[in-house]
């Protein structure tokens, strides 16, 4: 667990949109008193501020929100699909323990009651990377267990039906954990989130400085600058799996309620 968090990643969305909404509407108001010192002594038809480029700006800032929410959402549903396909890899690892006999079974059943407490243990840890990299080593050290026992049993002819069935189950099961914590770690860049921030703030210049010489419209510039940040909390949020309004929890029970098949 080597991953580094970024100063973007590890601040609360909530902290980052407010301090956007504040800066888009001084830009705002900032945008009007240039534009208003530019204009002022020129005649109401020379005063008007070029619509096409600026309406090409915020055809572009639409764009980028768009594309930066997909991507995010894309993540978060990807993380989510590999909960669920690592929950139904140990459920199938699980109930094909029962083909062995009974003293295997119970056995295999021990370990992966370890396993599965291992792995509620890792997404409970959450950001604590201490927590998270004894949670990973507990979870490769009953990972190991169950492989080998299962390649010793191989060796005998009594078990090749069992072992045909439980070895490409666990390692299925091995394989997942490592796709889960990629998909963790790939989260959308800095670079574009920087990005979409900078547009942001950009549009919100720009929504003042065309105001000229009507006006702000507050409540337009409000409206516009509220449902901006909404969408960027909501980009932000779907990156960040363990906190915030849009988590994993709900689907992380899929794995909690492992326990229960080898009660």
């Amino acid at each position: 667990m080597n991953y580094q968090e970024s100063f973007i990643y590890r601040a609360d969305a909530w902290q980052i949109i407010l301090v956007l909404f504040i800066l888009m509407v001084l830009l705002t108001q900032t945008g009007f008193y240039v534009s208003s010192k530019k204009f002022k002594n020129k005649p109401l038809e020379e005063s008007n501020v070029n619509t096409t480029i600026v309406g090409s700006l915020f055809a572009l800032f639409g764009f980028i929100l768009a594309f930066t929410f997909s991507m995010s959402d894309s993540r978060f549903n990807a993380r989510r699909a590999n909960i669920v396909e690592e929950s139904n890899s140990i459920g199938t690892a699980v109930l094909r323990a029962d083909l062995y006999p009974a003293d295997q079974r119970q056995s295999f059943r021990s370990d992966f009651k370890q396993y599965i407490e291992a792995r509620i243990r890792y997404f409970d840890a959450g950001r604590d990377k201490q927590k998270l990299s004894e949670a990973m080593n507990a979870t490769n050290k009953y990972a190991s267990l169950l492989w080998q026992r299962a390649a010793t049993l191989s060796h005998d002819n009594a078990n090749e039906l069992a072992s045909r069935l439980m070895i490409p189950a666990l390692n299925s099961m091995i394989d997942i954990t490592n796709t889960r914590y990629m998909a963790e770690t790939a989260r959308v860049p800095d670079s574009i989130i920087v990005m979409l921030f900078i547009l942001s703030l950009v549009s919100a210049f720009f929504a003042g400085y065309i105001s000229v010489p009507k006006g702000i419209d507050w409540l337009v510039i409000i409206g516009f600058s509220v449902l901006t940040v909404m969408v960027i909390y909501i980009t932000l949020d779907l990156d960040r799996p363990y906190r915030g309004l849009i988590n994993l929890s709900g689907t992380q029970q899929t794995i909690v309620q492992l326990m229960k098949m080898i009660q």
